[in-house]
């Protein structure tokens, strides 16, 4: 266990050497949350949709810009390209689990890159006004559940990850690989459309799936659209996809 701690340490104080790659994401984000808000704001025409108000809306937007590394699936370089080569090979002769060191460097990775972008997004969309701004949690009790739903989250991305690690091995095509999973998790995960927006028909679907257990989950808690009892309900729901994933 002191290994695998040792590389979630290693993978991320590694991402957090990285500030310039870190503020142009944080700058990415501010112009894609932006452009967001105002296209969801027009498709909702002032209405409320599913329990779901314009500023729930901009705060869902600005929160899943924040934490979008946590969304993002993602492959190091380094493990791509051995597994293309077949120099992953060697790695099997060591007196480690390899899926756990993965799965480790992969968590770390996408904590820390989150750690580096979201508290400047979150400040500058505290002081943009109510409407197109982020709000602040319903309750600390919805406070506290989103953040224990947003780690078990990343968790989840990251044996997400994982599975693509599989296929590659099946592929040898990294790229293509990791832009399915990408679309598929995004688009049923909230990431291009905030799931409250999507036909009830559709979301009594999606809410059992993996993908929206990521950030759609905890954002909706954080706004009040997920009541406190009915996110603890999703939040178990959300472990046992987490051990089914890794399993």
């Amino acid at each position: 266990m002191k290994s695998y701690v040792g590389m979630f340490k290693m993978s991320f104080k590694g991402e957090l050497q990285y500030r310039a790659k870190a503020l142009s994401g944080v700058l990415t984000q501010f112009f894609w949350g932006i452009m967001y808000v105002y296209l969801y704001t027009a498709f909702m025409g002032g209405n409320v949709i599913d329990g779901f108000s314009i500023p729930q809306m901009a705060s869902y937007v600005w929160l899943g810009q924040a934490v979008f590394a946590m969304r993002f699936i993602d492959i190091s370089k380094d493990t791509a390209r051995e597994i293309q080569t077949g120099d992953v090979c060697y790695k099997f002769t060591r007196p480690i689990n390899l899926y756990n060191q993965w799965f480790a460097e992969n968590w770390g990775h996408k904590l820390s890159a989150t750690i580096l972008r979201s508290p400047l997004i979150i400040i500058v969309a505290l002081l943009l006004p109510s409407s197109i701004g982020l709000m602040l949690p319903v309750s600390f009790g919805a406070f506290v559940l989103f953040l224990i739903s947003l780690i078990l989250g990343s968790m989840m991305m990251s044996a997400i990850a994982m599975i693509a690690v599989a296929l590659i091995f099946r592929t040898a095509s990294p790229k293509g690989v990791v832009s399915l999973i990408h679309t598929i998790s995004g688009l049923l995960g909230g990431l291009f459309i905030p799931l409250p927006l999507m036909p009830q028909s559709v979301q009594n679907v999606i809410n059992y799936l993996p993908f929206r257990f990521v950030t759609d989950l905890p954002l909706r808690i954080y706004i009040g659209n997920v009541s406190c009892l009915t996110g603890l309900m999703f939040i178990g729901i959300a472990a046992l996809w987490l051990v089914a994933l890794i399993a």
